[in-house]
């Protein structure tokens, strides 16, 4: 496992086309564009978070208050070089503080424990990151700073060089963590799916079939065809705490794309709506911290029948 960083940038492409850009060029020496299609044939919504905004009034806890980074944080906004992402090894990460060790858990389980050493001279705060299991990963400067509940980390991206302030700046990642919440059960979204009544709506029975996610790609994911194959339907969903952020980047990201016809969905929450491009249409709501992702595919049915199945959804968050 390599040091947590975002290796993939997704924004909404042209309709039919879905391109990636491995981490590599994804850095100070290549600003190259990356692009991926909300409706593309068996995608997923994948969309970059909301950019990080730093309050101009919220100033960095004193390099003596290391007390303040103690316990269990959870990370729910990231960017890189400025611009935001998303990124199943960044996105709900534990990082948890005890005294001079660091332990960072992504939500699919991957570990890393690391040493830290504070600079009690330096402003903002900072801390030597260096890695101890599983060894071989690059040691890194990273600062921080709290703004209320909330906790900011900066660091560049394979470089041991101390950020000089939060940025942005190319190649520095910078992450807001939130306090961890208890783990609560994970949500199946099959399941979810299924006692929605997803046969009915699709008209007949339905078999699962894999879901084509990127490893990248934050949450879990349900898809299912219909067994005559005339249609399909997917479910994903991405839990707190970067579920909202995720369903409202995903919102900005579709109304950016011309060509699509974009309903607001009052009754499934603030914010909620749905963008339809010929024979697709996707819904995104967020209830409970978690974000609904629910995307059918060649099924034609009354806007008011989805509205109550995606309700039914929510409903099960």
């Amino acid at each position: 496992m390599t040091y947590p960083v975002p290796d993939r940038k997704f924004c909404v492409g042209g309709v039919g086309h879905v391109s990636r850009m491995p981490a590599g060029d994804d850095r100070i020496e290549s600003e190259a564009s990356h692009d991926m299609n909300v409706f593309g044939q068996h995608a997923v919504v994948a969309v970059a978070l909301t950019a990080l905004g730093f309050a101009a009034g919220a100033a960095p806890v004193g390099a003596s208050s290391v007390a303040a980074l103690e316990g269990s944080w959870s990370v729910a906004q990231a960017t890189m070089n400025g611009e935001a992402r998303t990124d199943a090894k960044v996105l709900n990460a534990t990082w948890t503080f005890r005294g001079a060790e660091l332990v960072v858990q992504t939500a699919r389980g991957e570990r890393l424990r690391s040493a830290l050493s504070f600079d009690a001279t330096s402003n903002p705060p900072a801390f030597h990151v260096t890695p101890l299991d599983p060894r071989g990963q690059r040691p890194l400067w990273m600062i921080w700073a709290r703004r209320g509940d909330e906790l900011d980390v900066a660091f560049y991206d394979g470089v041991d060089r101390r950020p000089e302030d939060f940025g942005p700046r190319r190649k520095m990642v910078v992450l807001t963590l939130v306090p961890a919440r208890a783990a609560s059960a994970a949500l199946d979204p099959c399941q979810i799916l299924r006692v929605a009544g997803v046969d009915r709506l699709l008209g007949g029975p339905t078999l699962a079939k894999p879901a084509r996610q990127r490893a990248s790609t934050p949450g879990s994911t349900c898809a299912l065809d219909r067994t005559d194959g005339s249609s399909a339907i997917s479910l994903t969903l991405v839990g707190p705490p970067a579920g909202p952020a995720y369903a409202d980047a995903a919102r900005r990201e579709v109304v950016a794309k011309p060509g699509l016809q974009i309903e607001e969905e009052p009754t499934l929450g603030t914010g909620a709506f749905s963008a339809a491009s010929g024979w697709t249409v996707v819904v995104v709501a967020d209830r409970r911290g978690t974000a609904m992702i629910l995307k059918l595919e060649a099924l034609r049915i009354p806007r008011v029948e989805l509205q109550r199945f995606a309700a039914r959804v929510l409903d099960a968050l």
